[in-house]
């Protein structure tokens, strides 16, 4: 049996750690053999191990952490023959063995992936949309937190259940339960702010956009720090929208772009047209060229600030 763990890690620990206790109780726990990194072994020990019996009872349970890897095709020699191995060695694994391949970013396209899903189970921790983070969030601290602290949270830190659940976890020290007021403290990520910066700009709210970037910038005192991150942002905007103006599917497009977690983007409407976005995007991506190339050179953070105020003003 094989199986594959993928994303949020909250949720892949906690079924490992139930796995390993069952299968402790059933077997023993001197079977377990866990992977941290599996360019630590030589080759010979997956092959001697994973067809072959355990050793105090009939079957194994192998945890093998952060593979398969994210490439498909790898110009590192090892990497490659491992995943390689992996492929061949598949086929004749001990049916009394378990095998977890446990990675929090899984390569849909990868040849050992496709191998694996055509037989045995994927278990995908991703989180859906905001609904579906809620509901996981609830499920998780049941009558600790309310509904409406999750939706604030969720606001302040955009759809990432462990960073969310760390926020929660430290209120919970000196809290039995958590309400809205209690999040009085928690500040927005950077990240989302720039998400509700990109949001009020692709709705035509362009001054609402701007005055909320000005505060950013502001917070930040690094001008650099906000591009980086407003560019690496808008960047995915620019390939979803490129590929629906190919004609691609919702499906395709997550899959293409390997969104994850920001997969509701691309479902998501938005006022502006696309191509008038693509220009938006084109002069933000120009700036970077231009402070390579030496054709912008600012004095004062005021002046860079300015430059990135002109591209969002179409």
């Amino acid at each position: 049996m094989i199986y594959i763990f993928t994303w949020e890690n909250y949720f892949r620990k906690r079924l490992l750690n139930i796995w390993k206790r069952s299968f402790t109780e059933k077997f023993s726990e001197h079977n377990i053999i866990y992977v941290q990194n599996v360019f630590e072994y030589d080759l010979w020990f997956f092959e001697q191990n994973l067809l072959s019996n355990g050793f105090f009872s009939e079957k194994n349970l192998f945890i093998i952490d952060d593979f398969p890897f994210w490439w498909d095709e790898d110009i590192n020699v090892d990497t490659k023959k491992i995943q390689e191995f992996f492929l061949n060695i598949l086929p004749k694994i001990n049916s009394d063995n378990i095998i977890v391949f446990n990675n929090a970013k899984i390569d849909k396209r990868s040849k050992l992936y496709k191998e694996i899903v055509k037989i045995w189970e994927i278990k995908d921790f991703s989180i859906i949309d905001e609904d579906d983070l809620i509901d996981k969030l609830m499920k998780v601290y049941k009558n600790r937190i309310s509904r409406n602290a999750i939706i604030k949270m969720i606001k302040l830190k955009w759809l990432n259940f462990s960073i969310i659940s760390k926020e929660l976890d430290k209120i919970l020290i000196t809290k039995d339960f958590i309400d809205v007021e209690d999040l009085v403290l928690v500040s927005k990520d950077i990240e989302e702010n720039i998400f509700e910066i990109i949001l009020d700009l692709l709705n035509l709210e362009t001054k609402k956009s701007i005055l909320k970037l000005r505060e950013l910038a502001n917070f930040l005192d690094n001008p650099y720090l906000l591009y980086n991150s407003l560019a690496s942002n808008l960047r995915v905007y620019f390939y979803i929208f490129k590929l629906k103006i190919i004609w691609k599917s919702s499906s395709e497009i997550k899959e293409i772009l390997s969104l994850w977690n920001r997969s509701f983007l691309v479902d998501k409407n938005y006022k502006i047209d696309k191509k008038d976005f693509l220009k938006i995007y084109e002069k933000i991506a120009s700036i970077d060229w231009k402070m390579k190339s030496g054709k912008l050179l600012w004095s004062e953070n005021e002046d860079m600030m300015y430059e990135i105020e002109r591209c969002l003003i179409w």
